[in-house]
């Protein structure tokens, strides 16, 4: 029987996405290629060859008050929809290209807090896989000395050509999967929202307080420096491996994150990635906390 082309292409695309497997990556990482120094942007801004496209996953006031230069603003609700969602393939494609990023470029990004990472997923959801986060954001920026700019920047200058492909299968669960892995052996649904959220003290705005029954808590803070006013670096691979073994995370199980709206989600999905778990063995509940708790209102879905 001849395989389909999806067949073939599916594979091929986790290649890409996964990247190499390498001893000795940065911070220890599997899959550190995914991390990027500020000194290394830097090298890559100045070198002969084609220039990243450097995006700030930042809000506008970050933005205004400073920014790397040559920096594009990439604010969240730009490449985000209904209830924080994912926008769709078309979407996205039109944002990709409005900041002038083609099928070749490099793109590095860099946020405030944890938008890095979830606009990482989403063009690895759409087909880009050379996407870095900027480890330690702009503080890592100016620390290493490096100027930055002020005011509202510039556009891009060009459109890009970036194609988005069709989503990757299995990058983002829905509501049915997560049901589905409440009682499944092998899956494992994760809440990375904060504690406060976890344990209902303190829901956000008017959704009910609760989280997914069945679910496991493994906060988005715990891989990050956040405890030490560095929320955009990553802690090394021994830290998150510890953290981990700790919570008893299985390579060879499926792994659903969630959070509020998504977003904080990817920060533990991107750090199994750097660890070199399977990319098909990791999911992001894209509809998140808003979603499932109007579920919970219909059919007591939810638990304080």
């Amino acid at each position: 029987m001849t395989p389909s082309p999806r067949a073939i292409l599916l594979p091929l695309v986790l290649l890409l996405l996964c990247g190499p497997l390498q001893a000795g990556q940065y911070k220890g990482f599997p899959r550190g290629h995914a991390l990027v120094t500020a000194a290394e942007v830097t090298s890559m801004l100045d070198g002969q060859g084609g220039k990243p496209v450097v995006l700030a996953a930042v809000k506008q006031v970050s933005w205004l008050v400073e920014h790397i230069p040559g920096a594009l603003h990439a604010p969240r609700k730009a490449y985000t929809g209904k209830a924080g969602m994912a926008v769709d393939r078309e979407r996205f494609e039109e944002f990709a290209r409005g900041l002038g990023i083609d099928n070749d470029s490099t793109v590095v990004v860099y946020d405030e807090r944890y938008d890095a990472a979830r606009l990482w997923w989403l063009f690895h959801l759409y087909g880009k896989p050379d996407v870095r986060v900027l480890d330690g954001g702009l503080d890592a920026w100016k620390d290493a000395g490096y100027n930055v700019e002020r005011g509202p920047g510039h556009s891009a200058g060009k459109t890009g050509n970036f194609l988005a492909t069709p989503a990757l299968t299995g990058w983002t669960a829905d509501m049915a999967d997560v049901e589905q892995g409440r009682s499944d052996a092998g899956t494992h649904v994760w809440d990375a929202r904060g504690p406060a959220e976890w344990d209902g003290s303190a829901p956000i705005g008017s959704l009910p307080a609760g989280r997914v029954d069945g679910a496991q808590y493994i906060g988005w803070k715990d891989f990050r420096k956040a405890s030490e006013g560095r929320p955009s670096e990553f802690r090394t691979a021994a830290e998150i491996g510890a953290l981990l073994k700790q919570a008893a995370f299985e390579p060879e199980h499926d792994h659903i994150f969630y959070c509020h709206s998504g977003v904080r989600a990817a920060t533990p999905l991107f750090a199994l990635y750097l660890m070199g778990f399977p990319v098909e063995r990791l999911h992001l509940y894209d509809g998140s906390w808003i979603e499932w708790s109007q579920r919970a209102l219909k059919e007591g879905g939810g638990s304080p």
